[in-house]
């Protein structure tokens, strides 16, 4: 009986370490190392030209015949879409994408061959570059730190 009265008092018990051990989120699984990817990025004296965002927005330009579609898919603004599609234009020798200004009639853009041979090359190049680095990737992925669950 000695046990119950000592067990019912606030304090804890000198004989017997309290111990804590971090409580146990259900539903997750232990965090795995995050992965690594290789990105591309193409500067022009010293400003960022294109790189895989501006890439996929001219993809989805392409794919929507819309800046403003395209803009949304990415999460982007209008304005944001614009902007990015404008500085493409002015980057280049020659327009990638041709827009319509909107109204009654609708606008709409288009990727011209000369904005998807933009693409083209742009994904080869990053497809190469992945490939010929592969085994320092690899290595570097295994050299992450695994971060806190």
């Amino acid at each position: 009986m000695a046990y119950a009265a000592a067990m019912s008092t606030s304090e804890p018990q000198a004989d017997r370490p309290k111990t804590t051990r971090p409580a146990r989120k259900r539903g997750r699984t232990p965090a795995a190392a995050p992965t690594l990817r290789l990105t591309l990025r193409l500067d022009v004296g010293g400003r960022p030209t294109l790189g895989p965002g501006k890439a996929r927005l001219l993809e989805l330009i392409g794919e929507t015949g819309s800046i403003s579609a395209a803009g949304r898919a990415m999460g982007m603004s209008y304005r944001r879409a614009w902007m990015l599609a404008d500085s493409l234009n002015a980057s280049f020798a020659a327009p990638l994408i041709a827009a319509r200004p909107g109204g009654a009639g609708g606008g709409g853009a288009v990727l011209l061959p000369f904005g998807a041979e933009v693409v083209r090359l742009y994904r080869t190049l990053e497809q190469r570059a992945a490939g010929g680095g592969a085994a320092e990737l690899e290595r570097l992925q295994a050299m992450l730190a695994v971060p806190p669950p």
